[in-house]
């Protein structure tokens, strides 16, 4: 006859048992769900800030040939409109024109060279001239490749590119066949000494003559080795293909293969996304399994990380080992002592199971406070400088990608993110818990007139005069510039009951500027429009911030009129 200890003993050995392999069961599978979903969104975040990083040095050569468009345009005022058109030109007007071609390309030249010393990783900088501009051959052409400075080549002469030879004239006519600035790459450049190059090249134009095209480059081999450096897991790596998905970069393939041999796991058209958004990607490459994902750089380039599924999954498997090492310990530990002694065991893994899932769910301020000198306390240990790692790395990241750089304001990409917050809100909640907001557009006056007056650093300074005084007056809203002119803010709780009123205090604030100031560039002009939130009729923010622009132009059209008047 069993004695009830022995009985309960069995029964509650058989109920543990029982509740393990279920829980267990489950907690392994719901594991293996949560560690797909996790790798794919910490793939997809490797993608995104290898692209920012990449992004960033291409953004830097983009503005740099955009602002020597800008300086080419303005320098055209000696180029007489009638004399590039006419083919047909007498000696004299022949000399007129490389008279002024020579003056116009040393106005481009000078100012081109001072961007292009501010600008890193550039390795030549140039401005090949339309042949049928005239007997001299302007232009100019600057090499710092093989040494530290940039020097003087013979200019490339467009007379001397063949056409159908585009894969190494692309640079040439691809921007010409665009119309507009265009990025090219990788190619082979001849005057690089058949060197893989990727180039930001912009066709130049007086009314509709070509007057040449302008551009920079740098060698692609810059890029491949960024990419080539970083790790990925133990043994991924990053690869950079075209939007077809052959390959540009790849450590064992060559430039024009595919991923797979015969390319028979990507369809015509897989990467044409921007990014991939976090879906769990996997294909075979070789005999191994292999997890991606990809973003889009800025050239049109996309940045494929890849690393092998077994070592993506090595945490999973050494998590799973755990549990059951644990449940083993826990059935061992409950028959031999006390329910309070598992207790004592498994507490700091529960908090850590929770604390785990609130990391997971993007809060990085979660408590993580056990202290034990086990393997639980060596886990927590490496789960807080994990948390503290990538919080730090976050709000870099956020600062960086939602900071406008001139006003140190919001920009339009942290606009888009509140009101995807707020859109979600007005989806989710019933009318009567609808989110009570509004939304005031300012519009700078006269900002053109000033840059082209005073110059765009009194511009910047018209804009950060108005940003100061759009945050002093709304200073518990979010204030956002979403474009070069223009600021959006967010009026909410205290401020948007109080909204009228601050907007009657702005205006008095922009008079004492105003009356203050003497520089036309210190002095603050907005025109702005003001549309509060309607739950009955609005289905989201951009109706509300539709109708504020609406206002904001009606006022902008006012305040022309009263101008015109006054002149």
């Amino acid at each position: 006859m069993h004695s009830i200890r022995f009985k309960i003993l069995a029964l509650t050995i058989a109920a543990i048992l029982t509740c393990i392999v279920v829980l267990g069961g489950f907690g392994i599978l719901t594991i293996g769900v949560q560690s797909d979903r996790s790798s794919a969104e910490k793939m997809q975040m490797i993608s995104q800030i290898t692209q920012q990083q990449l992004d960033a040095y291409l953004n830097s050569l983009q503005q740099s040939v955009d602002m020597a468009i800008h300086t080419a345009g303005d320098s055209l005022d000696g180029l007489d409109p009638a004399l590039l058109r006419d083919t047909d030109r007498t000696p004299e007007q022949a000399r007129q024109l490389d008279a002024a071609m020579t003056a116009h390309c040393a106005r481009v030249e000078h100012a081109f060279s001072s961007i292009a010393s501010n600008t890193s990783g550039i390795v030549t900088y140039y401005y090949c001239i339309n042949s049928d501009l005239g007997s001299s051959e302007h232009g100019f052409f600057l090499s710092s490749l093989g040494t530290d400075e940039f020097v003087r080549q013979p200019p490339l002469l467009s007379y001397e590119l063949d056409p159908d030879d585009i894969e190494h004239t692309t640079w040439y006519y691809s921007p010409i066949e665009a119309g507009h600035p265009i990025w090219i790459g990788p190619y082979l450049a001849h005057f690089l000494g058949e060197r893989w190059t990727v180039s930001y090249v912009a066709p130049i134009y007086s009314g509709d003559v070509l007057l040449g095209v302008l551009g920079m480059d740098i060698l692609f081999d810059t890029m491949t080795e960024l990419v080539g450096s970083l790790q990925i897991y133990d043994t991924g790596f990053v690869t950079l293909l075209d939007a077809d998905g052959r390959v540009l970069y790849h450590p064992d393939l060559g430039i024009g293969e595919t991923l797979t041999p015969a390319g028979e796991q990507f369809e015509p058209g897989f990467f044409a996304a921007e990014t991939s958004g976090g879906e769990l990607i996997r294909y075979k490459y070789g005999n191994e399994e292999r997890q991606m994902a990809y973003s889009t750089l800025s050239n049109g380039m996309k940045v494929v990380v890849s690393a092998p599924v077994r070592e993506i999954a090595a945490s999973q498997r050494q998590l799973t080992a755990l549990i059951l090492l644990a449940t083993v310990v826990l059935l061992a530990v409950f028959v031999a002592i006390t329910v309070v002694s598992v207790d004592s065991v498994t507490g700091p893994l529960l908090k850590l199971a929770a604390a785990s899932k609130e990391l997971v769910a993007g809060n990085y301020d979660v408590e993580l406070d056990y202290e034990g000198r086990d393997e639980a306390g060596d886990l927590t240990d490496s789960f807080r400088k994990m948390r503290d790692h990538i919080k730090l790395y976050i709000s870099d990241l956020n600062s960086r990608a939602y900071t406008d750089a001139l006003t140190g304001v919001k920009n339009k990409g942290a606009l888009d993110i509140s009101a995807a917050r707020l859109n979600d809100t007005i989806s989710r909640g019933a009318r009567y818990d609808m989110p009570e907001f509004a939304l005031v557009i300012f519009d700078c006056n006269r900002l053109k007139q000033i840059n082209d007056t005073f110059g765009h650093d009194c511009g910047d300074t018209y804009l950060k005069t108005a940003c100061d005084a759009i945050c002093g007056v709304f200073s518990h809203s979010s204030v956002f510039r979403t474009g070069g002119d223009e600021f959006v803010v967010l009026l909410q709780h205290q401020d948007y009951e109080e909204r009228e009123q601050l907007l009657r205090i702005f205006d008095e604030r922009v008079e004492q500027i105003n009356a203050a100031e003497t520089d036309p560039w210190r002095k603050v002009s907005l025109s702005r429009g003001m549309s509060e939130f309607y739950p009955e009729s609005d289905k989201d923010v951009w109706v509300v911030l539709r109708r504020a622009d609406q206002t904001m132009y009606e006022d902008k059209r006012c305040y022309k009129q009263t101008q015109e008047i006054g002149q």
